[in-house]
This record gives C-alpha cells, sequence and structure tokens, in this order.
C-alpha cells in the first residue's frame, strides 16, 4: 500500500502527463493533407450509404481496425475504421444491420465521424461535396438549424448547431438519406458562421 507521500507524488506525476497529453490536444492543427483525405472518405461513406458502392470499396481507402457484433435483436454491425491518419482521439464508424429480405447478410445504414479536436470545414464545401439541400423547417425562416448548442456553465465561449440536410437526388430505393452536421464555436456566437465540424453523420431513413 502507498503511503501518504507516495501517493501525493503519483497524483501529481499523473496530473503532470495529464496537462502535456492536454496541451498536445488543444494546439493539434490537420494538415491539408489529412483535410482532403477526409472529405474524399465523407464523400465515398455518402456512395456506400445510398447503395450506390459496395461497402468494401471504403475498407480500400481506410482499413477497418475493429468490427463489434451487437446483441439480438438487432444484431447490429459497427466496422470501427482506422482514424489514425488524422490523430488519435477522432473516430470513424460504419454501423450496419441485417437485410430486410431475410438473407443473413448486412446493409450498412449509418457512417458517422466524431472529430476530436474538430475540424475546420464549412458547411458550404460539404453541401456542394456531398450534392445537398437544406431541409427546410427547423426555424422561423424555413432554415435547417435543427437546434442550437446550448452553452455550458463555467466553459469558454461555446456555441454551435446541428443541421440537417438531404442529397438534392435521393436513391431509387427503399430508403431515405438524411445528412447531419454539428458545428461548434462559430466565430461570432452566430451556429450559422460556425466552421469547426464536430460530427458529420449520414444514414438511411426507411
Amino acid at each position: 500500500m502507498q503511503t501518504r507521500t507516495e501517493r501525493k507524488a503519483s497524483n501529481e506525476a499523473y496530473e503532470v502527463r495529464a496537462s502535456a497529453l492536454q496541451a498536445v490536444y488543444d494546439n493539434f492543427h490537420y494538415t491539408d493533407a489529412q483535410h482532403e483525405r477526409t472529405i474524399q472518405f465523407v464523400a465515398a461513406a455518402m456512395t456506400v450509404i445510398r447503395g450506390e458502392a459496395a461497402f468494401d470499396s471504403l475498407e480500400q481507402l481506410l482499413p477497418v481496425r475493429r468490427l463489434d457484433v451487437g446483441q439480438q435483436p438487432s444484431n447490429s454491425v459497427s466496422h470501427a475504421f482506422d482514424a489514425r491518419f488524422l490523430n488519435e482521439w477522432t473516430s470513424i464508424y460504419v454501423n450496419a444491420v441485417p437485410k430486410r429480405d431475410g438473407t443473413k447478410s448486412f446493409e450498412p445504414m449509418l457512417f458517422q465521424i466524431d472529430f476530436r479536436p474538430e475540424m475546420t470545414v464549412s458547411r458550404e464545401r460539404l453541401e456542394q461535396q456531398l450534392q445537398l439541400k437544406v431541409v427546410p423547417g427547423w426555424t422561423a425562416d424555413g432554415g435547417n438549424l435543427r437546434w442550437e448548442m446550448a452553452p455550458l456553465e463555467g466553459l469558454a465561449a461555446f456555441n454551435g448547431g446541428v443541421f440537417v440536410y438531404s442529397p438534392l437526388k435521393q436513391p431509387r430505393t427503399g430508403f431515405n438519406v438524411e445528412v447531419v452536421l454539428t458545428y461548434l464555436n462559430g466565430p461570432d456566437h452566430d451556429p450559422c458562421t460556425a466552421n469547426r465540424l464536430s460530427t458529420i453523420t449520414i444514414s438511411r431513413t426507411y
């Protein structure tokens, strides 16, 4: 058992390590190459969720590090892709569910990237890349802001919003596609001007 002096020394060492790791995180910057590779992967994931490309096409761009199989009754499968080309904090995954035709195979229904820290990407760039249109009706002026991020007491200025889109052309299948973009920390505390992308989700709605 550690003495009080040993525990104090251990706690102080832990705080030093934690502070150093936090500094690395706070000062992290994505390179242009990482930025463009991410955009390429997102565009490829869109074609897979739309049913226009095989899931294997994503594995050719980025390998799967881990495969998680859910329990009954959903028995879903989550493919966690190797996000180390970005950093050790970001997660990229695709969830798949059993096909509705009763076969034992799966179909991808949700793609998501959780950026840690956020990546600077304009909504306009993603709207153009993914061929998106605004889903109207969320705000008084008919915009697609679903909700604004609530400020957290005691933390630095925190703002942003969640924006919902549909493709310009929905796939000719038995489902629709929805894209949700979560942005944080707008430069003038307006969620519509935030450009730090926190999460992107592309999903099927049946």
